[in-house]
């Protein structure tokens, strides 16, 4: 709690910074109020901050595990375009299954997929010695290329002219939440779950206790008996589970179907939202609706706003990530 306090602190400090910048370009006071009161109080905004929110949870959980284990996966990317297109592989091959187990099939192969993808550069990890941030960096602009291909050609929607595949069945799609004028919908509820279960996991088991003993001091743990090799492979698989559930909120709820670039890098965003968090899943939760507010705040700026652009998310985020970077400086000096 008292990290979540200091973290909304240092929000509330941002986006001050933030609007005393949006000011000095020209943006009229009276249009970051109305931003503002949308975004945070209206069904339609927080409907959209929620839907923001939904990805960053399963990146920022996927990267949070993977630090626990002394990892970098920045591969995330390259994992929830394959969650992504998963869905829309199963659905196009079996479209009339029950509803029940399309729902459940369409989870588990977005998150089976994003593992496969990581099974790459984890095996290469932990068997080979070779870097994860070369191997998954790598593998991302593979990802970008192949789904590409397969949004293209393989599953393109012969009824549109855009680069999209075609609609997933009705079974595989999920139900919305209360903000029915939104793309929000039950897979803020499974992120919300699996943060519950991850931090569970991370901290009340065996498996969790020697994940985060080799991410302390991995000659340590080898020493105790813990199997580096096959704990880190196991933690990357994890990793690329969570972050292939991606697909899940873009295909199963939100478009129900892949449109060309749909993530404005949502892995990447998965990074700071892990550092925000300082890798603690239920943090993970505060700071990816932070981050995913920030998003729908930049949007509905670029609505109602005449100098601003949705980059300015960017901006909001850079004073974000500086303002609780420096929290232990500024703890100092208050002191």
């Amino acid at each position: 709690m008292k990290q979540a306090r200091s973290l909304f602190l240092m929000f509330l400090i941002a986006v001050g910074a933030a609007f005393l910048i949006l000011l000095l370009i020209g943006e009229q006071p009276s249009t970051l109020i109305q931003a503002f009161r949308y975004t945070f109080f209206t069904r339609f905004g927080l409907g959209y901050s929620f839907y923001y929110t939904t990805p960053l949870i399963f990146t920022g959980l996927a990267v949070a595990v993977c630090f626990h284990a002394g990892l970098f996966n920045i591969g995330a990317e390259g994992q929830l375009l394959w969650g992504a297109i998963a869905v829309v592989c199963l659905s196009h091959f079996f479209p009339d299954v029950p509803r029940g187990f399309a729902l459940f099939s369409g989870i588990l192969a977005a998150g089976l997929a994003g593992s496969l993808w990581a099974f790459i550069p984890a095996y290469l990890k932990s068997y080979r010695g070779i870097h994860e941030v070369v191997t998954t960096l790598l593998l991302n602009l593979i990802a970008t290329a192949w789904v590409n291909y397969l949004i293209l050609y393989t599953f393109k929607n012969p009824e549109s002219q855009a680069a999209e595949t075609e609609l997933i069945s009705t079974g595989y799609r999920l139900p919305q939440t209360l903000f029915a004028t939104t793309p929000a919908n039950g897979s803020f509820f499974l992120a919300v779950l699996l943060t519950v279960f991850l931090h569970w996991v991370l901290f009340k088991t065996t498996f969790g206790f020697e994940i985060r003993a080799l991410g302390e001091n991995a000659r340590a743990a080898e020493l105790s008996g813990i199997r580096r090799s096959k704990r880190l492979l196991q933690a990357f698989l994890l990793s690329g589970f969570l972050s292939g559930l991606v697909g899940v909120n873009e295909v199963m709820g939100g478009e129900y179907k892949v449109i060309e670039g749909f993530s404005p890098g949502y892995g990447f965003t998965g990074i700071a939202v892990a550092l925000l968090a300082r890798n603690q899943p239920l943090v993970v939760l505060f700071t990816s609706f932070l981050l995913g507010s920030l998003q729908n705040f930049s949007r509905e700026l670029e609505f109602f706003g005449d100098v601003i652009s949705k980059e300015v998310a960017w901006v909001l985020q850079a004073l974000l990530i500086f303002a609780v970077g420096t929290r232990k400086w500024w703890e100092r000096k208050w002191k």
